[in-house]
């Protein structure tokens, strides 16, 4: 029996801030107001889209700070979580952070995200910290340089 693999029309490209904010609203904040969707740094960030048959599937947010870099509002649609969208955008962030010369890659994760970050090689720094009602902890990953 002949497999494929359904992802392959899914393109990561860059997108203005404005474009994420649907996804973070519906995904990350579904029962608050607009105000934590929108980042003060949103225009120091370089923002990026993960679309299957142009539909925006996954978005993140990266801030570039020398050799480290932060990702922040990491979402996938919850029509389409667990089907490896996320995974392959993470990978691409990763590659894109390497390209830029960052050694230490981090976010801070939810706590129901971690198993998701640890797949990838991320390890938890620190204590876990609440902002709000929602729990985080700091993960992050040493970028290799081949």
């Amino acid at each position: 029996m002949l497999k494929f693999d359904l992802r392959v029309m899914s393109v990561i490209e860059q997108i203005a801030p404005v474009v994420t904010h649907r996804l973070r609203k519906k995904i990350l904040y579904p029962n608050l107001s607009s105000a934590p969707i929108i980042l003060d740094e949103d225009e120091k960030g370089i923002h990026f889209g993960l679309y299957d048959d142009n539909k925006l599937i996954a978005i993140t947010s990266l801030f570039l700070e020398g050799s480290h870099a932060q990702f922040r509002k990491f979402a996938t649609d919850t029509d389409f979580q667990h089907q490896g969208y996320g995974s392959q955008l993470l990978r691409y962030i990763i590659d894109f952070a390497r390209q830029e010369g960052v050694h230490t890659l981090w976010c801070n994760a939810r706590i129901t995200a971690i198993p998701f970050y640890q797949k990838h090689h991320f390890s938890m720094v620190g204590s876990p910290f609440k902002r709000g009602s929602i729990e985080y902890i700091k993960m992050e990953k040493e970028i290799q340089h081949h």
